[in-house]
């Protein structure tokens, strides 16, 4: 009996060294597991989440600070743009009357052909003072309606400068007739910006005589422009009142909206874009969003 108890009892001891084992073991791989989430995985965690928060940090960042600059230029912006509105409004209205026939007598004052290049220059000034204070920030991480308007800048330029607008016509790009160089275009709003400010209008009168030899071409391009001429710079500057209107439209107030229906009544005084296809191949490029539908409803009503 006692060698038959000894035996239970070894048996008893070997099941329970294995049963020991067994959570030794398990207890040491639980430690070693441990050990390596406190001091190989945690840092690494920890790492990646440090570099997202900073990453995240960066964008917020950069966000306000590019909505801050906007906002700061805004009300003047669509001030700007209200201004250069009314006044293709009215040409549109009396384009038959030559109002802008000068016959390169640039020196002289008359009023309605200076403020029309007052007002278009004025409007690109403002512009170029947002994006020179834009410059050093990463615009990639701009809210969704900010990322919009400086969108709308870019194609604003483009309508202006690129020939492309005019693809499949007879129009000489190498001559600066119709269209306004893009890097020459750039030197002759940044006239009127004086201190980081733009100069008012009275100033810009006072101050003509010597303003001339910079903006010469944009009193050209501007001068003696009517419905009947064989050029397209008419062409040209309804596709941009298409693009200004719809930028009013989308940031502008409510009383600075342009119905569909008014949009229709300048076709009817100017004629249908002859165009289209090429100012829509410009948007394309620049992938408006928020306000794609709102800009290609405005082109369908004027085509």
């Amino acid at each position: 009996m006692i060698e038959i108890a000894g035996v239970s009892w070894m048996k008893k001891l070997e099941k329970m060294s294995d049963s020991l084992i067994t959570t030794l073991i398990a207890g040491g791989t639980g430690l070693i597991s441990s050990l390596i989430t406190i001091y190989w995985l945690k840092p690494k965690i920890d790492r990646k989440f440090h570099i997202f928060q900073l990453e995240e940090n960066y964008k917020h960042e950069q966000a306000k600070k590019i909505k801050e600059i906007i906002g700061q230029y805004k009300s003047q912006l669509l001030n700007s743009a209200e201004h250069l509105h009314s006044r293709l409004k009215n040409y549109s209205k009396n384009c038959s009357e030559n109002w802008l026939e000068v016959n390169g007598d640039y020196h002289t004052n008359h009023y309605y052909i200076d403020t029309m290049v007052y007002r278009f220059l004025n409007f690109f000034a403002y512009i170029k003072l947002v994006e020179d204070n834009l410059e050093y920030l990463d615009t990639t991480n701009s809210e969704n309606d900010d990322m919009e308007m400086i969108r709308y800048f870019r194609i604003f330029a483009d309508v202006i400068s690129d020939v492309d607008l005019f693809k499949g016509s007879d129009y000489d790009a190498n001559n600066q007739s119709d269209h306004i160089f893009r890097n020459r275009f750039e030197q002759y709003y940044e006239c009127l910006i004086q201190e980081k400010k733009i100069i008012s209008f009275n100033l810009f009168e006072d101050r003509k005589d010597e303003l001339i030899e910079y903006i010469q071409p944009i009193y050209m391009f501007f001068d003696g422009m009517n419905k009947t001429e064989p050029r397209y710079r008419l062409e040209r500057l309804k596709c941009f009142h298409c693009i200004l209107i719809s930028f009013l439209n989308h940031f502008g107030y409510d009383f600075q909206e342009t119905k569909l229906t008014k949009v229709q009544k300048l076709k009817k005084l100017l004629g249908p874009l002859k165009f289209e296809s090429g100012l829509k191949i410009i948007i394309k490029k620049y992938k408006l969003k928020g306000s794609k539908q709102l800009t290609e409803l405005v082109i369908d009503n004027y085509k």
